[in-house]
Parts: structure tokens; sequence; C-alpha cells
């Protein structure tokens, strides 16, 4: 699978708030659709960019914010979807940027050709600041890194990488392969995270999102009682607020209730 099974089509500017140089720019490219499914991708980055501007920070910050749709297309349809992941259906389609799932061992792991896809969109638009592949497959799955890929099964998945790619931030779900599969995922480095959301430090006046958390909400905002099993706690504090969750090392910034790295 490479370049020989598909092609670069062109690109279209679909939300231009200004000039490329002085905005940020969104890149939404196309993988595992033939040159037939161009018009479902089209609507696809639609539906994402929709439910992008409905989001918090981006509904706010739309007005600064221009979005190139990338149109290429593949040979087949979907993702390399390998045997060796449990449920994995053994799907080999040819696509253009060799997207396949079950990467560290994870089926949920999408990757695809992170350096064909970053020179395929500086010739498209050479003032890309995040890239977002959406991968023509219904199996849930993504990853976050020099670009974000995420799968049609949730727009939110392709937020969530957006998270990693764009701002670097980790996750904050208590497991890696899923709780009570891997249970050695408890401890981390000495060392303080670069991660802007994550850290080691219990002290709520040296968070890194100190300002964010309400004077009344406790720090840590909730524990983990056993640290080598996922949480089976209710979040103590309401939907949206602000804390600092310990679970698995290390402590979080939370938003939403429980919840931690993995």
């Amino acid at each position: 699978m490479s370049t020989a099974d598909g092609m670069v089509i062109g690109t279209t500017k679909i939300v231009d708030r200004g000039s490329d140089p002085v905005r940020w720019n969104l890149v939404v490219v196309s993988e595992g659709y033939r040159a037939a499914e161009i018009g479902q991708f089209a609507a696809d980055t639609q539906n994402f960019v929709a439910t992008l501007f409905s989001t918090p920070p981006f509904d706010e910050l739309q007005g600064v914010v221009n979005v190139h749709r990338v149109d290429v297309a593949s040979t087949d349809s979907g993702a390399d979807d390998p045997v060796a992941c449990m449920g994995g259906s053994g799907a080999t389609p040819a696509t253009f940027f060799d997207a396949s799932f079950c990467n560290s061992g994870l089926r949920r792991a999408l990757k695809v050709n992170n350096g064909l896809v970053i020179d395929t969109v500086a010739t498209q638009v050479p003032h890309a600041n995040m890239i977002i592949v959406l991968v023509n497959s219904s199996v849930i799955g993504g990853t976050g890194g020099a670009v974000a890929v995420a799968s049609l099964s949730a727009t939110n998945i392709a937020i969530h990488e957006m998270g990693h790619t764009a701002f670097g931030l980790a996750d904050e779900y208590e497991y890696f392969a899923g709780c009570g599969i891997d249970t050695d995922r408890n401890n981390h480095p000495g060392t303080e995270p670069d991660k802007p959301n994550v850290t080691r430090e219990n002290n709520r006046f040296f968070l890194k999102w100190r300002e964010l958390i309400d004077p009344a909400t406790p720090v840590p905002t909730t524990s983990n009682l056993n640290c080598a099993t996922c949480d089976p706690q209710p979040s103590p504090v309401p939907s949206g607020t602000v804390g600092a969750s310990r679970g698995r090392t290390p402590i979080t910034a939370e938003r939403t209730g429980l919840s931690t790295t993995a």
C-alpha cells in the first residue's frame, strides 16, 4: 500500500477566516475513501467541523481558524485491520496513506504514514498548523502524534486526538489496554511530566492549571484507593468541574469527574 494506491485530487478551503499566514490553519485529509466516496468525505468533514466549532474552546476561537479539506482518493475503502488484535477482520485494503489498526498491540490504535501525510499537506497547504486524517472506517480508533488520526466511529474521537497533536495533552483515562488487562501502569518516573494536564504535584497552589480550579473544589478532587485497578467510585463533583484526580499517577487535570492517565 503506497502512493500507487490512490491520488491527491486537490484542496478546498471550506472555512475562510482570513489570510492563512495570520490564521490557525486546520487541515482535514481523507484516507481510505475511493474516488467515488470523496463526496462522502466532504460531508464527513463538514460534520466534524460543525462539532468542533460547537466544542469549547473552539466555539469561541473559530473566528481565527481556517479549515482546509484535502481530498485524497484511495484504491480501496477502509484501513488495514490485522487479526493479530482481538476482533480484527484481517482486511488489507489498498490505501494512499496505509492506514492500519492494531498498533502497539491495540486494535483501537489507528495510524497512518505520517511522513507522507505531512509531505502531502506541505504541498497543498503550506501554512498548515494542525493536520487530522479522517479514515473511512466504522471501527473505533485513532491516535495523536505528528498528525492526528481518527476513524468515523465518533466525531469526538477526532477532537480527542487533536488534543494530543495540537496541544500536547496527555490521555486522562485509567487504562492502556483496558481495565483488568494491564495492571503494571500505576507508577510514573520521578520526573515531572511535560504534558500540561498531568503532574506529580499534590499542592493545589503549584498545579499547572491552578487558575482553573474553584477554591471550593478539594485537591485532590478524588483519589483511587487501588491504583493497580480502574477506579469504581462515582465522580464526587458535577460534570464540567475542574479539579485534580489522583489515580494511576500522575495526577490529571479533570473537567468531567473521575479520570486518570495511562
